[in-house]
């Protein structure tokens, strides 16, 4: 291990002070005062009431409206940096970086724990890979806590180890933002996943580089023993790490097709949905049917290899036989239902299936999603826009022109994508979502897809693509009740 890579927590009784008073950062300082440490919370705005009585009754200090100096700051002994406060504030650089007096949630948590982790890392794809692969080690008989960046931060989970709550989780299954790894000194899962690398982020990062480093951060302090799994597609944006990988090295494969020189790890067949692991060291051959697997989208098949590549890495490497569930494990492929605005089916109406992919913030995940439906004839009325993040929409016109037969678009996006995409097929600028849909919809027939993957912001018109995702299911749901009622 480098100096650089060193880490010490300080004694108990010492003062640590947490900034931001998120989800992870009250979760961190709730966990740091279980610990014995004497806790002070800053953060710039109001502190919620219920947090902050819940903060004070456990003898956290709160300081609310409290603007960060980053000089201050880190001339302090120890702090807690919340993920949704980016370096610039506490550390005045707009890069990545360690500092051996400033830990992030997720590596402070860890620091803690005797559960074993496997983290899961990339731009999309990662709180349904998380979602999947705890739903494949509970299927093998793991007791499995799954939070981090997605749901529950990890913290909570140690202070309720820490006081004893039992049955204790045997795994627990992290998704992992770049924003978690950005600090990261010691980071040890025992597998640890990265899907994907593409621009995103970028107003908080100088450079796609940046990102990268920050993603590739997760991996620096790694065992020997543990597993690092990679996406092998070459579209997915995964270069080699700017410093070595000491972990054993596995690949997935979203299709046959992804890349031709397989080495070892899982790879799935495009046609007959299937998958085989070959070339990991200490296990057989394996092969699973996986027909039955519900998900759409080329970014779901690639979610799918990951997560079962992950979860038999994971009993492998605590000495348990993946071989031996190789049934449980395609039952458990098959009666997984995806997680809301994740390529989820949200309305049919005589053979016309309404799909909300609403978590498409970005370029890529709708390219993803598009190139699941490549090899059909074009069947995607598809609904693009909202706030641009300033990528280009290049990289959806092969997949437009494959799988799309008609693009409705909105929001403040709407020129700039009209003037990349307009004349690939036809498009019309709409007003709303509720437009866009009538639009949309009014042009398919049986057997169509009207597809939600906005590949941009919300914050245009919603407060969050949780917000767009659910206001798309009720017009979707208005629509069909519609002609229901017309028939």
């Amino acid at each position: 291990m480098t100096e650089k890579r060193e880490r010490k927590l300080p004694p108990a009784g010492e003062t640590i002070t947490v900034i931001g008073a998120g989800r992870s950062g009250v979760a961190a300082a709730r966990l740091a005062r279980a610990l014995g440490y004497r806790v002070r919370l800053l953060d710039e705005g109001p502190v919620p009431p219920k947090e902050k009585k819940l903060l004070q009754e456990e003898g956290v200090e709160v300081q609310e409206g409290r603007a960060f100096d980053a000089r201050e700051i880190l001339s302090l002994p120890f702090v807690i940096v919340s993920p949704g406060v980016p370096p610039r504030k506490w550390a005045g650089q707009e890069a990545p970086l360690y500092i051996r007096n400033v830990m992030g949630e997720m590596e402070w948590a860890s620091s803690w724990t005797a559960v074993p982790l496997v983290a899961v890392g990339g731009t999309n794809g990662k709180s349904t890979t998380s979602a999947l692969l705890a739903h494949f080690l509970e299927a093998a008989g793991e007791r499995v806590f799954l939070g981090g960046n997605f749901g529950t931060p990890l913290s909570d989970m140690v202070l309720s180890e820490r006081r004893g709550s039992s049955p204790l989780p045997t795994v627990a299954v992290v998704e992992l933002s770049s924003f978690q790894a950005e600090t990261m000194g010691i980071f040890r899962p025992v597998v640890n996943l990265l899907l994907n690398i593409t621009p995103d982020h970028l107003d908080r990062y100088l450079s796609v580089d940046h990102y990268r480093n920050a993603k590739w951060n997760a991996f620096q302090t790694m065992e020997k023993e543990s597993f690092t799994v990679l996406n092998r597609d070459p579209a997915c944006g995964v270069y080699p790490p700017f410093s070595p990988i000491s972990s054993r090295l596995a690949w997935f494969y979203g299709s046959k097709g992804s890349c031709p020189d397989r080495t070892g790890g899982l790879i799935l067949e495009r046609d007959a949905l299937s998958a085989t692991l070959d070339g990991i060291e200490g296990l057989p051959p394996i092969s699973w049917n996986l027909e039955k697997f519900p998900l759409e989208g080329m970014g779901n098949r690639q979610n799918l290899a990951a997560s079962l590549l992950g979860a038999v890495l994971y009993l492998k490497a605590t000495g348990k036989h993946p071989e031996q569930v190789t049934t449980v494990l395609e039952e458990a492929a098959a009666s997984f239902r995806g997680l809301p605005h994740r390529m989820e089916v949200v309305g049919e109406w005589k053979g016309i299936r309404f799909i909300n992919d609403s978590k498409a913030t970005n370029v890529d995940a709708t390219r993803l999603a598009l190139e699941g439906y490549a090899g059909h004839s074009p069947f995607v009325h598809l609904i693009l826009g909202g706030r641009d993040k300033g990528a280009p929409y290049a990289p959806l016109r092969e997949g437009i022109r494959t799988s799309v037969k008609s693009i409705a678009v909105l929001g403040e996006a709407r020129d700039k994508i009209r003037e990349e995409l307009g004349s690939l097929v036809p498009l019309r600028m709409c007003e709303s979502l509720e437009e866009a849909v009538d639009v949309a919809a009014g042009q398919a027939s049986e057997g169509d897809r009207v597809l939600l993957s906005p590949a941009c912001s919300s914050y245009d018109m919603f407060h969050g693509y949780e917000e767009r995702g659910a206001v798309f299911r009720s017009i979707v749901e208005n629509w069909i009740r519609r002609r229901e009622r017309a028939r």
